[in-house]
């Protein structure tokens, strides 16, 4: 089998594209599928072959389409300097689509494909809402659509951590305790937390954010739009965290927590390890944040895209990789990466069963759960709970489903969007980054109803709008999504991670880390080691993206 496996991994890309897709290599026993993450597992851990194969996996997927700049942006329908240059217009793989509006379905017509019939929920084969809470915390922080102008975004394009450190230099200044290298925090029960935005106030009073708080995020858009359906009871539990969505779901208040945790823990560290740099404040934060930012790549790239990939081979995060690659250009947003991110379908109708079931009300905005239940006990639960699964037909009501009937639902604006962005078909998507076109809705699809509905609503495959057939492409239960979106995500989370300043030669070393940082990086493996280090009680701690 070992040999089988190394045979299939040396063959040319284009064979193993093919055989990767959606069809086993002839020769292999009916187990081949189900034995070969577990054989993958301990051959990754071998020296040299784990870096090896992550090379040759990034540079696969790197180099599915053209590198950045791309020529186009929603700035224009056709290259400018403003559409090269201006990062505050998202970018497009591929220029608009000359189809007319009404030669296309309507948007409430795409919108009912998503939809999940009430407690029909479609679960996902191995994957975690501890991920799909990971997945919505990591790109709420790069992927943000301007409210104004939806051509627009307000992206730092970098992954940064802005989520606990705020979108700019200013911003960063109001969560930053100027003690010790550490950001603002509480203690709460004898356990961190951020601090609270808002001033106490007598039931019922008014919501007035703190002086010191004042200008982290648009109080209109905060109130108005991210706190508009929050309960009353809930409101004074609201965090200062870097962004202003930070409180919207409990897996969004979990991994701040988690990450402010460890940001202070590692200045502690850095602070003892360096008593020449004792009352220099800006040097301790400046270094603890870089190593957060790296972890956070890590964790990334080993842990999250590993669960996305086919097989959870164990890639790694090849330091200096972007170096002297073709692909290594100024990161930049496209509106095609923004919009395949949207995995609503991965939302859970509830989360457990028994006493501690949470349903939808629960992990919405839901700070004083988090208090109550504590960090540990939630994300375990969330570890053991399996997520929807990726598909048409298994976005949740409370993301399809109009909650007050004057503002569209979740999945209503992202059609919009994608209608807004006169994105081009399915097909010419799967071309431009390297793959066969599909040639009937039976190639896309097995399930017949799907086909029927498509193929009334299109005619034909050519016609299938993208967003729509990324979502409605079958997949094998070792993929967590169809191989078109697999490539797109991958082609996209490698170049705009890997590309990262912090990973450059020149500077990933001690000069910019400290030997300390260094070896903070090396030996943290997983989210859950995060987690452990700062929890009151380490043997409690079960955190997982696989279910």
């Amino acid at each position: 089998m070992l040999s089988q496996t190394m045979l299939l991994l040396r063959r040319p890309q284009e064979t193993i594209e093919r055989r990767l897709h959606l069809r086993l290599p002839p020769d292999l026993p009916d187990s081949w599928e189900r034995e070969l993450p577990r054989i993958l597992g301990p051959i990754g851990r071998i020296p040299g072959f784990r870096t090896a194969a992550s090379r040759f996996a990034i540079n696969k997927f790197a180099n599915a389409a053209p590198p950045r700049p791309h020529p186009y942006s929603m700035a224009a329908d056709y290259t400018t300097w403003q559409s090269l240059t201006d990062r505050t217009y998202s970018g497009r793989h591929l220029p608009p689509g000359t189809t007319p509006p009404e030669d296309l379905p309507s948007e409430q017509d795409v919108t009912a494909l998503f939809r999940r019939p009430r407690n029909e929920e479609v679960k996902s084969t191995d994957t975690s809402v501890t991920f799909v809470f990971f997945a919505q915390w990591f790109t709420d922080s790069f992927l943000r659509t301007d409210r104004k102008n939806p051509a627009k975004n307000t992206s730092p394009h970098e992954i940064d951590l802005c989520q606990i450190y705020g979108l700019s230099a200013e911003k960063t200044d109001k969560l930053r305790s100027k003690t010790g290298g550490h950001l603002k925090s509480q203690r709460i029960r004898g356990e961190e937390y951020p601090p609270y935005l808002f001033e106490p106030r007598d039931p019922k009073g008014p919501l007035i954010v703190k002086e010191e708080f004042k200008g982290l995020h648009d109080e209109d858009v905060l109130f108005k739009e991210i706190l508009a359906r929050v309960p009353d009871d809930r409101m004074d539990f609201v965090f200062a965290v870097g962004l202003e969505h930070g409180n919207s779901t409990i897996g969004h208040t979990m991994l701040d927590t988690i990450f402010l945790r460890e940001h202070n823990r590692i200045a502690d560290v850095l602070n003892a390890a360096h008593p020449e740099w004792e009352g220099n404040d800006e040097r301790l934060f400046q270094t603890t944040r870089n190593i957060m930012i790296v972890l956070l790549l890590k964790l990334v790239v080993e842990e999250y895209i590993m669960h996305i990939g086919p097989f959870d081979f164990p890639v790694e995060m090849v330091k200096f990789m972007a170096d002297g690659e073709r692909w290594n250009r100024a990161n930049r947003g496209a509106i095609e990466f923004n919009l395949l991110y949207r995995w609503h379908p991965l939302a859970p109708d509830w989360i457990g069963e028994g006493a501690n079931r949470l349903e939808a009300k629960d992990f919405l905005s839901n700070n004083p759960l988090v208090l109550s239940r504590g960090i540990e006990s939630l994300i375990a639960q969330c570890s053991h709970e399996r997520s929807g699964k990726i598909g048409l037909f298994n976005t949740p009501h409370y993301l399809s489903e109009r909650m007050d009937p004057n503002v569209a639902s979740v999945e209503e604006r992202t059609v919009a969007l994608m209608r807004h962005a006169r994105l081009r078909t399915f097909n010419e998507y799967r071309e431009y980054f390297g793959l066969n076109p599909i040639h009937s809705f039976e190639e896309l699809t097995d399930d017949e109803a799907v086909q029927d509905r498509l193929r009334e609503m299109y005619g034909h495959i050519d016609n299938l709008e993208w967003y729509v057939g990324i979502f409605a492409e079958d997949y094998p239960d070792y993929m967590m999504m169809g191989w078109t979106m697999t490539t797109m995500v991958a082609h996209d989370a490698f170049t705009q991670a890997l590309t990262n300043p912090l990973l450059a030669k020149e500077v990933f070393n001690v000069n910019t880390f400290t030997q300390t940082g260094m070896d903070i990086i090396e030996g943290t493996r997983s989210l859950e080691h995060i987690i452990k280090r700062n929890a009151t009680d380490p043997d409690a701690v079960d955190a997982s993206f696989k279910c």
